[in-house]
């Protein structure tokens, strides 16, 4: 009789180290899965999903009904524990007991079950989602009384001001959450995109001038086929005596459909649709919305002087938010190719932290704020006194910089030679 009581109270704190278990793992579950993901479930029929939505929805009961469990699980586990042990070994054995206890609910009862949740958040959700929605419903009425005190004790104070999350503070979640598998890297990617979009100006995505292709308004009708049977694009500006005078975009379909019905084409002003000018200054998620209200898709950016820096086409504005866009008549070309061991050839117009972050380069923070929002043909011209040639090199960080391609006096592609670190900067 003796053995059967005391291997009942032991069978009974078992019991409550895994109630305790159960409560932490729905805790963490429930904190960490993703919203999204348990209603994409629970539209497909899933009914535990919906009992997971509930808890969701309702988390703030959901909290102090675990809070309320929690509480009452570890009260007893110390209770029955101190009882039998002063019954069996009396007084003195019960600060060893108690240790031996407090250590067992820590690891078994808290620390490895919510290790463990945050791993398998979305199956523990899926498995305790019942049990947590009935008892949330069985202690509403206690949470809802504890909530209340809670409150009111809480209002006789002024507290902290609302807490407010900066700009890198949010950079470092996405990171953090990518890190933790929360954010698989293309969404943590497309997220910092979209933080990054109201800031980016239209001149940093323009294609220039000296890479447009026009037509002259004047331009004889075989020039003009020549030009649009050697291009990919679907409209072209119209300038008229200088690329610095744009009178209008040329649509290549409406051209063409006149041709096949005309036969000749004499002058084109009549095709032209008349062209819309932005500033370089101006900011892509306002010229984004207000292209789409015109229903443009291409607008003539101009510099401080009216001249014409570039162009930039819906396509370009998208691609900042979302990443490149291929359709069937764009060419693959790699923005950093590696040549040979260390060696790499980069395109000139990358950012320069993008490089170096791509390949492994270290810089301190000072450096950082130095070349921000740089490309890598703007440091290359401050470290040459003139316009520099083919091959010419000068040294950056632990890096040699060479110039690869030069078309017009501008430097098309780099190549770049990553050298050893020596022991001290390592």
């Amino acid at each position: 009789m003796d053995d059967g009581t005391r291997i009942s109270w032991i069978f009974t704190v078992i019991l409550l180290v895994g109630a305790a278990m159960f409560f932490a793992m729905a805790e963490t579950a429930f904190s960490s899965v993703s919203r999204t993901r348990l209603r994409a479930l629970a539209e497909k029929g899933g009914n535990n999903a919906e009992k997971a939505l509930y808890v969701t929805d309702n988390f703030e009961n959901a909290i102090t009904t675990i809070l309320i469990c929690t509480n009452i699980v570890h009260i007893a586990a110390a209770s029955v524990v101190t009882v039998n042990v002063t019954k069996y070994w009396g007084v003195s054995a019960v600060t060893v007991s108690t240790i031996i206890t407090t250590l067992v609910v820590f690891f078994f009862g808290e620390m490895l079950p919510k290790s463990i949740a945050r791993k398998y958040c979305e199956r523990i959700s899926l498995a305790t989602a019942g049990l947590m929605r009935f008892l949330m419903i069985l202690l509403k009425p206690a949470a809802a009384i504890l909530t209340f005190i809670g409150n009111a004790v809480s209002s006789l104070t002024k507290g902290d001001s609302d807490v407010t999350v900066t700009e890198d503070e949010l950079y470092d979640i996405i990171e953090d959450m990518t890190k933790e598998g929360t954010l698989d890297e293309e969404q943590g990617d497309l997220i910092s995109s979209a933080l990054q979009f109201q800031d980016v100006t239209v001149e940093s995505i323009l294609t220039s001038r000296v890479d447009l292709t026009a037509i002259d308004v004047k331009m004889p009708q075989e020039e003009i086929l020549a030009v649009i049977k050697n291009c990919n694009h679907s409209r072209l500006p119209v300038y008229e005596g200088t690329i610095d005078h744009i009178i209008g975009v040329l649509q290549i379909r409406k051209y063409i459909r006149s041709y096949l019905k005309n036969g000749s084409i004499k002058d084109i002003r009549a095709l032209i649709d008349k062209p819309f000018f932005v500033h370089q200054s101006a900011k892509i998620d306002g010229l984004l919305t207000e292209m789409s209200k015109k229903k443009l898709n291409v607008a003539v950016v101009t510099d401080n002087y009216g001249g014409t820096l570039g162009i930039v086409t819906v396509e370009d504005i998208l691609e900042e938010l979302v990443g490149e866009i291929w359709d069937e008549d764009d060419r693959a070309v790699e923005n950093i190719a590696e040549i040979t061991d260390h060696v790499y050839s980069v395109d000139a117009d990358l950012l320069v932290t993008d490089v170096l972050d791509e390949l492994g380069i270290y810089y301190d923070d000072e450096e950082e704020d130095r070349v921000t929002n740089k490309i890598m043909s703007e440091l290359a011209y401050e470290n040459f006194s003139g316009i520099p040639k083919e091959g010419d090199s000068f040294r950056y960080l632990n890096t040699v910089i060479a110039v690869q391609i030069m078309k017009q006096n501008r430097i098309i592609r780099l190549t770049v030679r990553v050298e050893e670190r020596g022991g001290e900067e390592e």
